[in-house]
């Protein structure tokens, strides 16, 4: 049964924003968490609040969640999605402008696609994933290698290199939780995989930045804020779209995302939090961009696949 068309617009223009965003909303929120904490309370909260509603609406049932291997799988994938890339990108958020972290991300289409031939034993691939990736790849080049001019607008290496680590585990998280067994619900399935993530982020967090937690008293307003609009707008509302959207569209009309988000998100971070950008992005941008699209010609994305750009 096919959606009104204000509604599919309207949940376009959720996914866009509102993923396109959460770039930005890590960024205010890390001036009182650091990354791994950060990840640990949005998607430990983001997980109960979805299972909530997911019970409130008939959305799932107990069933959906009876299986131990379904856990297991999940959390496994949620460790990667969330423990991992989502640290990783949020650390490298903190070095380089929220925006290009957005851009680089795009680059999860192309390991996704790599692994995936990987896994199915798809053998060598096409010219078009070649290209692809070098496209990907050149463009990444351009953005973390040493600056073209003595200008003061210079991307931090160390930046890039965090978020291009991301997309990689982005990508091996999206293997194993299409590759492996999990629930019928793609709505249960999600939730086990943000409370399997924010489990683990917990861990990770209290290992590695313990000393670096922040004092109720110091924790900042707009910190709160940001946190509370990642968890409501980046993971309960644009997910919503997100599985609406591939009920009633194409998953590759959906993937658009992966092209607009950026765009969203370099934006937002110049009006918003003063970002510069440096000239360099728009010989880079096309790239990237252009690898994106690239694989969409060769595999559209899966149903089964998580979404890419919700860091």
């Amino acid at each position: 049964m096919s959606a009104p068309r204000t509604q599919v617009i309207a949940a376009f223009g959720a996914l866009y924003v509102f993923w396109g965003s959460t770039y930005l909303g890590s960024k205010f929120a890390m001036a009182s968490f650091p990354p791994a904490l950060l990840s640990a309370v949005r998607f430990a909260i983001a997980g109960v609040a979805m299972a909530g509603i997911g019970f409130a609406l008939g959305k799932v049932r107990a069933s959906d969640f009876a299986r131990l291997r379904w856990w297991r799988n999940g959390a496994l994938a949620g460790t990667l999605l969330f423990a991992v890339a989502n640290v990783l990108v949020s650390s490298g958020v903190q070095r380089i402008p929220s925006g290009i972290a957005a851009l680089i991300v795009g680059l999860t289409s192309v390991w996704i696609v790599l692994f995936d031939r990987a896994i199915t034993k798809a053998g060598a691939p096409p010219r078009t994933i070649v290209l692809g990736l070098a496209c990907g790849l050149a463009g990444v080049a351009i953005l973390g290698g040493p600056g073209w001019t003595s200008s003061a607008v210079a991307l931090d290496t160390t930046g890039v290199l965090l978020v291009v680590g991301s997309t990689v585990a982005w990508a091996a998280g999206t293997m194993v939780a299409k590759h492996s067994e999990r629930s019928p619900s793609l709505w249960a399935a999600s939730v086990m995989q943000m409370l399997g993530g924010g489990a683990a982020a917990f861990v990770v967090t209290a290992i590695l930045e313990r000393d670096r937690w922040p004092a109720w008293e110091a924790v900042t307003p707009g910190s709160l804020w940001a946190i509370a609009y990642l968890v409501v707008f980046g993971s309960l509302f644009g997910f919503t779209a997100y599985v609406f959207l591939l009920q009633h569209c194409s998953a590759q009309a959906v993937a658009t995302y992966a092209y607009v988000n950026p765009m969203v998100a370099l934006v937002l971070g110049t009006l918003l939090a003063g970002e510069q950008v440096p000239a360099r992005v728009a010989a880079a941008a096309p790239l990237i961009l252009g690898s994106v699209a690239l694989m969409q010609f060769v595999r559209p994305p899966s149903k089964d696949e998580p979404p890419i750009e919700e860091e």
